[in-house]
């Protein structure tokens, strides 16, 4: 103990009265202190008169004596363990009259020794033993971690009901795009058909037309080729001997005089009408599309105004940005299921959108064949998801208390025997009752949601690894799993009650 006791003295007399750290390049001063080199240094750039840091007496800069006994002995109280040094349990002492600290101002917030608790500085101030101090402030401490683990709770809880909320306007937003893309689509499709139509129509009318010139021409050659027989005939009775001109001269003039020209009906009554017709259809087609255009342009001026005028300086730069490289239009993406791997019970819609569940007495060829994600019969949607967004909505219909299923499934499962067959096989859905839903992935179901869905709505997002289920009709989140996709997933839909059915939507 006394030799610890003479190590803790040399550290004292080695430590930097300026960086409290062991001396480094020790040196004297005028005045007999020592310090750093480095440290007086600094020191002494930064003032014009030196004065010593402890004793504040004047120093000459150009004195500085280096302590080369110093210096060994700081090498040497470096090399030493420091437990030597610093014993455990060595208390600190007050730094003013070096006695023992045992007490704790509360108003001042500093450790005391006896002289320092019954100076004039602390007298009127509350005192307490340390240990008592902390053990008091323990009770505060053990108090705001519990506050502050309920406001955790809480943050936690609301953090979650938030990101599911932005979910569910991120799905809106991706849905209204859709929705926006197929309706462009199937109005350029209806324009587009309108158009084969009308040219069709045109190039008919236009081979009609051609088809009669060639029937006028025929006609008038004959005619034209008969008149000049008969006009060359006469040309040649002009030439002939007297005797020979008057023989049946009453027949060749008679059939001269009765000539006539019959001129047939160029363009016929009834492909003037079509052409009529044709014309007064492209005449409403343009004045209906005139229409639509400068409504188009007078509504969406104003929308696209109102609209920019709303953004903030920050979200311009990223409108501009977003429209400088939003040249592609977005991929419309219907979701339809797969006949092929459809249940053999299930009923498929000739569009592909909806399934209906029907039983047949016999089922023993159906269990043969164990059914993924068994008890419910189940439909692949297609087509798959690899990359990117994707959000569809499923309209529940049937018998009351019928279930159903609705989420996604990678490849793997949907070929598995049963759920549990693999461990890399995984499905995240949402299993819908009359009681409620139930969140499940892999079979192992994770809470009770008492929420009553008539349509729900499915939204993945691939690359961030979410998948959000909400309330189609409400647009109020339900549910998202959040996890990290290694394949490609497909959307599922399963049903259990007889004569219940689900409708995909868009």
């Amino acid at each position: 103990m006394a030799g610890q006791q003479v190590a803790s003295k040399l550290l004292e007399d080695v430590t930097c009265p300026i960086c409290l750290e062991i001396l480094q390049d020790p040196v004297t001063v005028d005045c007999g202190h020592n310090f750093c080199l480095q440290c007086i240094n600094q020191i002494a750039k930064a003032a014009e008169n030196l004065l010593c840091p402890l004793c504040k007496l004047s120093v000459s800069k150009d004195t500085f004596r280096p302590n080369k006994l110093l210096a060994s002995l700081a090498e040497t109280i470096q090399a030493m363990d420091p437990a030597e040094i610093q014993p455990e349990g060595d208390e600190t002492r007050c730094r003013t009259h070096k006695e023992k600290l045992h007490y704790f101002c509360e108003k001042d917030m500093e450790f005391l020794c006896v002289v320092c608790r019954d100076s004039k500085d602390h007298k009127s101030h509350d005192v307490t033993l340390i240990d008592e101090a902390a053990q008091n402030y323990k009770v505060q401490i053990e108090s705001q971690v519990q506050d502050l683990g309920q406001k955790e709770k809480g943050i936690t809880e609301e953090k979650k009901r938030s990101e599911g909320e932005i979910q569910v306007f991120r799905a809106q937003v991706h849905l209204e795009k859709l929705e926006i893309f197929e309706e462009f689509k199937h109005l350029r499709q209806r324009l587009d058909e309108e158009e084969r139509f009308l040219l069709t129509r045109l190039s008919w009318l236009e081979q009609e037309g051609a088809k009669q010139l060639e029937q006028y021409v025929s006609v008038t050659y004959e005619q034209l080729t008969s008149l000049r027989k008969l006009s060359k005939s006469l040309k040649n009775r002009l030439q002939m001997p007297s005797m020979e001109l008057l023989e049946d001269i009453k027949d060749t003039l008679s059939r001269s005089k009765e000539f006539q020209f019959l001129n047939p009906t160029p363009v016929p009554a009834d492909l003037k009408k079509k052409i009529s017709e044709a014309k007064a259809r492209h005449v409403s087609i343009t004045e209906s599309l005139k229409e639509l255009k400068d409504n188009l342009k007078t509504e969406g001026e104003k929308d696209k105004r109102a609209f920019l005028e709303s953004l903030t300086m920050k979200e311009m730069e990223r409108w501009y940005l977003l429209q400088k490289n939003y040249s592609d239009l977005p991929t419309s993406v219907s979701t339809t299921l797969d006949k092929d791997s459809a249940d053999p019970s299930l009923t498929l819609s000739q569009d592909l959108k909806k399934a209906t569940l029907y039983l047949s007495g016999d089922t023993s060829n159906k269990q043969a064949k164990p059914r993924p994600f068994y008890p419910f019969y189940c439909a692949k949607g297609f087509p798959g998801l690899s990359s990117g967004c994707r959000v569809w909505e499923v309209e529940i219909q049937g018998p009351s208390g019928g279930a159903g299923m609705v989420g996604i499934a990678n490849e793997l499962s949907m070929r598995s025997q049963s759920q549990n067959s693999s461990a890399q096989s995984c499905l995240w859905a949402l299993r819908i009752s009359s009681s409620g839903c139930q969140p499940f992935t892999n079979c192992k179901a994770l809470e009770n949601l008492c929420v009553h869905l008539k349509k729900v709505g499915v939204f993945v997002d691939y690359d961030r690894g979410v998948i959000t289920f909400y309330d189609a009709i409400t647009k109020k989140h339900i549910y998202t799993f959040q996890t990290s996709f290694d394949r490609q997933v497909f959307p599922i839909l399963g049903l259990l009650a007889v004569r219940s059915s689900m409708t995909l939507s868009p």
